[in-house]
């Protein structure tokens, strides 16, 4: 926000100068809106490259985590110690234990935010899906009314904390959702809303859900539950098949199965793929 008013005071105060000087209303305006705009884009890039810095710095730190939840699961593998569900256990709080320290160097960014309009967002953003991915979500709720919704993943992770507190806005959301995120994109967002209107034993309007998605999403899992959920089989209906998506939002386990190092790379206790917000 900063970097706005000092650009804007520059824009005002090049305009004062150059109109002392040039007779034309039209150069002065020019003169006041160029530097404005050298001034924004040079503050910009400045702390932007810092919070850039930083995030690199996070994104780092969470591959580390990750790769020795690896190591871990090869040790494991060569040479069995303990039981295996130890193992899991262990992997869970190694991977934790990198988003936390993830998370407190995130923190460090928080003076920048005064510099740029929104880095805050950005950066809440970041911190909401870490602290959704290891279970801490009431620090999460606390930043949901603060962040950017660019991909559909994020869209549910609110919709799954709406559904957990009952907030009215939960339709809302939905309807917000399938219209930001179509075909495709909207796969995982029909899935969970028709999966918590199961749930909530609203079958006629699950259905509606998933009639809508099948006349607009050619994808055999949505077409499989509506057939399942308009033939009364609800006890068949899955989103299993959306696989690291769907179980990364801790309303089902994933099924039992050798942790190899390719099936942990699913699992939703790893951490995600880089996180680009500059």
């Amino acid at each position: 926000m900063l970097s706005l008013i000092i650009a804007v005071s520059c824009g005002i105060l090049f305009s004062g100068i150059a109109s002392l000087k040039i007779e034309s209303t039209g150069w002065v305006i020019t003169i006041g809106i160029a530097a404005f705009l050298t001034v924004a884009i040079i503050l910009n890039r400045y702390f932007g490259k810092k919070l850039t810095t930083v995030v690199n710095q996070v994104q780092g730190m969470l591959t580390e985590s990750q790769n020795d939840a690896f190591k871990m699961i090869n040790r494991f593998q060569s040479k069995p110690a303990g039981s295996q569900k130890m193992m899991e256990k262990n992997v869970e709080k190694k991977v934790e234990a990198g988003v936390i320290k993830a998370l407190e160097v995130l923190e460090t960014i928080r003076p920048l935010f005064k510099w740029s309009l929104f880095a805050e967002r950005q950066i809440n953003t970041l911190k909401m899906q870490l602290n959704f991915q290891i279970k801490r979500f009431d620090e999460a709720d606390k930043l949901m009314p603060k962040i950017f919704v660019l991909e559909p993943l994020t869209l549910c992770m609110k919709m799954v904390r709406q559904y957990h507190n009952n907030s009215p806005d939960l339709d809302k959301t939905y309807k917000k959702g399938i219209k930001k995120f179509k075909y495709e994109k909207g796969i995982l967002v029909h899935s969970l809303y028709a999966w918590i209107l199961i749930k909530r034993n609203d079958i006629d309007r699950a259905l509606e859900v998933l009639t809508l998605a099948k006349e607009k999403i050619d994808d055999e899992m949505i077409h499989r539950n509506w057939q399942n959920v308009a033939n009364n089989k609800i006890h068949l209906f899955s989103n299993a098949g959306l696989g690291e998506q769907w179980y990364s939002l801790h309303l089902e386990k994933p099924p039992k199965q050798r942790p190899g190092k390719g099936q942990m790379k699913g699992n939703p206790v790893m951490p995600k793929g880089k996180r680009r917000f500059f």
